[in-house]
């Protein structure tokens, strides 16, 4: 996303300053310019005041002049007054006048005035004493001399210099009034001529502002349409949620999806949708504890919602977090998921069709290929032993097909299981070469592998492994010429294992590699002709060793051949995990434990001792156990939980469990379903411990043939069955739930082989027949098409899946689950 600046938010303010600005610059100016008024004001006032005050002093010397002149002449008294009021006044007219402020040069001035004002007061002071005395004649030869005259015409002439000096002066600071005031006007003008043009270009900012709005409320109303119409026309409910969990908005979707309108739903808690409605502030609580950031990835949790109608539906919901103004809040998808869970069953249903349609018939031609092959039919003509061979060959490929197609199913829908253990690299990768040694000399290719190393163990499930393995040495067997040589390598470094297979065929084209774990990846057409391959293998290979914690890489060169390599990280068993039992114990009861643990080693067993069910589960993924001791009263949730979690885990499905008890409820049908082998009461005789646990772990060789029950409806794999087992058991063999059922109520099994998808059921419907309480329980085999389900896998012994399995294996897992029987089996 581009951002933008806000160039028409900035010019505003701009304009909006500038306007403030201006308008101090205003007042500025009007302030100086009524100072500037008042300054001239006072100085019109003060020059005024100079030349009043000066005219005032020439008149006073005039007055005293007349007033002199008439007394000379006339000799009366009365003449003198004129005289004498300005001799009064002079002398304070002057002083008057000095106290004015005066420019420069003026004081120089003034004290002239006042010398010749004493000059004048002095010849007219003389003159009249001398009338006064009689003298008329000297007193007027005085006058006639001039000399008075001349000092008044000198102050005459001073007191005019001092008026033009003033009224030049006026002048001067006018015409400075005047030019402050024309630049002032000036100044104003610019400014407000600069104001206005703010204002309007502010103003056409405001107005384009205001259209600009106008279109950005109309794309907002376009967007929030648009956005409307999205929501309207989801397919899924949609809900915004505050943090409280009270519903806020939602789409149409939502009141079709659950038959409640906008107003029913509205501020009400998100739980009303539940099935099952939680308390008032869980939702809340939940939604918190989600802890959810904006912009980062939801949760997503399958709900089982409710409608307003009542019916009960299952819903994908996912929530993911939004910052809005009041704060953080939710938005909530939840999709009706239905028609996908009746898809996905329809699917299952298929796939267990197909598996059982195709796997069956195709075990029972492979399985009689294969004893008729062995020498069970006898001795075959070389001719039918060569075409046995070729229809076992193409029967053997047709399974191969099928489970790639089977494994792809499992992949996508998440079902692929792992029964992980530990798994000795030199043991499993002997059997991948024995098992392709007969593939490789039809191609004329031999088989070498390198010395191995010592203890090489993975944390794997083997039967996976095995179909990594013999997925990568056939596919290096097929591209290898006649003659050459496939070569397994296993090197050990930074605690991983990598295997390489490496053949000398003509490599790999360099605008193949990028796809060559994709699906149904050929690098021609011509390949799955000659080849006979799907292009499934390799990434059924990837996904595998994704999964046991691995990766897959190759190397090639075009002529040089291909060396693919296979890491998986190393695991490192207990050194003496080959030679000594070990035993888990899980008792809350420390003292207690202590002494289980003591007594069962000083049998010889090793004891790992745990005290919670966290404790618990951690070992038990980190470490392989014969035998696990189990206290019905563990805290956070029991015993009977902690043994539903531990069946749970890869590996743990058949290990035998002991419950601990200190009462004498057994735990029922749900301990039945868990295979809790036994129960023991406290307080507990540690004898009857040591002896229990000895039971599990007696491994006396058996030599009477076990009596097994076999309940299959293809009469070839019945035939097939029997014909493995012929000397090593007695079998009694049904093809209906039915037979089963009336088999079991006149005689006693020792072992139970059964399949699932029978005509009249599912053999795991036997299972209460085969687990009566108060009876030994019969161990179980599936022997089926369907693949192996974790949640019934946990129930069985052995899960065994046809077009995966051997006839040699089922009848090995037979001999071993006999052998590891306990001494009270057995009829």
């Amino acid at each position: 996303m581009i951002v933008r600046p806000d160039w028409r938010r900035w010019t505003i303010i701009a304009a909006v300053v500038g306007v403030a600005l201006l308008i101090v610059g205003v007042a500025t100016m009007l302030v100086a310019q009524s100072n500037e008024s008042r300054n001239v004001q006072q100085e019109v006032e003060l020059s005024h005041r100079r030349r009043a005050l000066l005219q005032t002093v020439l008149s006073e010397h005039q007055d005293m002049e007349t007033g002199q002149r008439g007394y000379l002449l006339s000799g009366q008294r009365s003449f003198l007054e004129p005289y004498d009021d300005a001799r009064r006044h002079i002398s304070d007219s002057l002083d008057e006048l000095e106290r004015l402020p005066a420019p420069p040069g003026a004081r120089a001035n003034m004290a002239l005035l006042r010398r010749l004002s004493k000059q004048k007061l002095a010849f007219a002071t003389r003159t009249i004493a001398l009338r006064r005395k009689g003298d008329v004649t000297q007193a007027q030869s005085a006058v006639s001399a001039g000399e008075g005259k001349m000092v008044m015409d000198q102050i005459r002439a001073e007191i005019g210099r001092q008026r033009t000096a003033e009224e030049q002066r006026l002048a001067r600071v006018a015409a400075q009034s005047r030019l402050a005031q024309d630049r002032l006007q000036i100044n104003s003008f610019l400014l407000l001529g600069t104001l206005t043009l703010l204002l309007f270009l502010a103003g056409l900012v405001i107005l384009h502002t205001l259209r600009a709005r106008k279109r950005a409320f109309e794309r907002l109303d376009d967007i929030s349409r648009r956005r409307q119409a999205i929501l309207d026309g989801a397919m899924d409910a949609i809900f915004i949620l505050n943090p409280s969990g009270s519903i806020e908005a939602t789409n149409r979707a939502a009141t079709r999806i659950y038959g409640y309108s906008f107003q029913d739903m509205l501020r009400r808690d998100i739980g009303m949708l539940f099935a099952d409605p939680p308390p008032n502030g869980q939702v809340a609580a939940y939604l918190r504890s989600m802890r959810l950031v904006e912009g980062e990835a939801g949760h997503m949790q399958e709900i089982i919602g409710r409608r307003s109608d009542g019916t009960v539906f299952p819903t994908d919901v996912a929530v993911t977090a939004v910052s809005l103004r009041d704060g953080i809040h939710y938005v909530a998808v939840a999709r009706d998921i239905s028609e996908h869970r009746r898809a996905e069953r329809m699917k299952a249903e298929f796939v267990a069709s197909v598996s059982h349609e195709l796997r069956t018939p195709l075990t029972s031609i492979s399985g009689s290929l294969g004893l008729l092959i062995g020498g069970a039919g006898g001795t075959l003509p070389e001719k039918a032993q060569r075409l046995i061979m070729i229809a076992r060959d193409n029967a053997e490929r047709l399974v191969r097909l099928i489970n790639d197609i089977l494994d792809i199913e499992k992949i996508d829908s998440g079902r692929m299981t792992f029964a992980n253990r530990y798994v000795d690299l030199a043991v499993i990768l002997r059997e991948a070469l024995q098992s392709n040694q007969g593939y490789a000399d039809k191609y004329g290719v031999m088989l070498h592998m390198q010395s191995l190393p010592e203890a090489a163990f993975v944390w794997a499930d083997p039967d996976r492994l095995m179909q990594v393995f013999a997925n990568l040495i056939s596919n290096a067997v097929k591209f290898s010429p006649v003659g050459e040589a496939v070569e397994i390598v296993i090197r050990s470094e930074h605690g991983r294992h990598r295997i390489s297979i490496c053949d000398k065929g003509r490599g790999i084209d360099a605008a193949f590699r990028s796809r060559i774990f994709s699906r149904f990846a050929q690098a021609d057409s011509s390949d799955s002709r000659e080849k006979s391959g799907t292009g499934l293998g390799l990434s059924i290979v990837r996904e595998i060793v994704t999964r046991l914690g691995g990766a897959v890489s190759f190397d090639s060169e075009p002529g040089e051949g291909t060396q693919f390599h296979v890491d998986l990280p190393a695991a490192q068993p207990d050194e003496a995990e080959g030679s000594v039992d070990r035993l888990l114990i899980c008792e809350r009861n420390i003292q207690l434990a202590g002494q289980m643990a003591d007594a069962l080693a000083d049998t010889g067993l090793a004891c790992d001792v745990v005290n919670s069910t966290a404790q618990a589960m951690k070992a038990a993924q980190e470490r392989r156990y014969r035998v696990i001791l189990v206290d019905s009263n563990l805290p956070s949730g029991g015993g009977i939980a902690l043994v539903r979690s531990l069946r749970q885990i890869d590996g743990l499905e058949t290990v035998p469990i002991l419950m601990i008890s200190a009462d004498n409820r057994h735990g029922g049908i749900e301990a039945e379903a868990l295979r809790i082998v036994d129960w023991l009461q406290k307080p507990l005789p540690l004898d009857r411990l040591v002896t229990a646990v000895g039971h599990l772990l007696a491994g006396e060789r058996r030599t009477e043939l076990p009596h097994i029950l076999h309940v299959d409806d293809d009469p070839d794999v019945l035939r097939l069955v029997a014909a493995a087992l012929e000397g090593q058991a007695e079998l009694v063999s049904v093809d209906s739930i039915g037979t089963a059922r009336a088999a079991l109520t006149v005689g006693s099994f020792d072992l139970a082989i059964l399949d699932l998808g029978l005509a009249d059921g599912s053999g795991l419907d036997l299972l209460p027949d085969l687990r009566r309480p108060g009876a030994l329980s019969v161990p179980v085999i599936i022997f089926s098409a369907q693949d192996a389900d974790p949640d019934v896998a946990a129930t069985v012994e052995a899960y065994l899946t046809k077009s995966r399995t051997p006839i040699e294996r089922l009848t090995a897992t037979v001999q071993h689950l006999w052998q590891q029987a306990g001494p009270g089996m057995g009829t």
